[in-house]
């Protein structure tokens, strides 16, 4: 990744911290975390010849613990433009193994189920913020959709295949598709889901397929996003 990209992907980042206007509006209310949520880019997805994000909604609502803490230490810093987006980034890491009920679901389902590797895939929330009771209205969600997260996958990420995960962010996947060209989006659960085991280990089979098929298909006929 060039250094005037790299450059752009902090400023997007760091545009996004700085918006409130949701909460401006009266349309949601705060959480703990009062400030937007980067995700996960890993390092080695640039070089990547075959580029997949991961569409989710939200980052869900926040509680005062230890770990809320630790990342508004961080993000605030990096807000004011003090610090870099990988003191943000790298964290997730090994924070990341540790998300979901029980802990460590949502890497079990995304990169061991999916079989990605961490290094080199990204994720994308919808919205970047957290809100309290986990409201997300749909102004808020286009909103934030038109003025951050479409610019990260359009002009910044410009992945092979989206995995659109869980049925609300379907439509979202589909607009930045219209925009990219030989794009695959590849409708999934979110790790969250309560379908049961049999259900999971069939759709994980699934989508492993389905990016076989996509990562076959790039070779062949040779496109890699720019």
């Amino acid at each position: 990744m060039s250094a005037t990209a790299e450059q752009r992907l902090e400023n997007l980042a760091r545009a996004a911290t700085k918006c409130r206007e949701c909460f401006k509006l009266g349309e949601v209310v705060e959480p703990f975390i009062t400030v937007a949520q980067p995700r996960w880019v890993g390092p080695g997805y640039w070089q990547s010849k075959f580029r997949v994000v991961v569409l989710m909604l939200n980052p869900g609502q926040s509680r005062a613990d230890a770990r809320a803490k630790a990342f508004l230490a961080r993000i605030r810093p990096f807000r004011e433009g003090t610090t870099s987006l990988r003191s943000i980034l790298e964290p997730q890491r090994d924070g990341m193994k540790l998300w979901g009920n029980p802990p460590g679901r949502f890497t079990r389902f995304y990169i061991d189920g999916f079989g990605l590797k961490l290094e080199e895939v990204a994720f994308a929330n919808v919205a970047w913020c957290g809100t309290a009771r986990n409201r997300y209205p749909r102004t808020m969600l286009d909103r934030c959709f038109e003025r951050h997260t479409a610019p990260l996958l359009v002009d910044l990420l410009r992945p092979n295949v989206i995995i659109a995960s869980g049925g609300p962010t379907n439509r979202f996947a589909k607009q930045a598709a219209t925009l990219i060209p030989g794009i695959r989006v590849i409708k999934g659960l979110h790790y969250a889901h309560r379908k049961g085991r049999v259900a999971e280990k069939r759709e994980l089979l699934r989508i492993r397929s389905e990016l076989a098929k996509a990562r076959a298909r790039c070779e062949v006929s040779g496109y890699q996003s720019a």
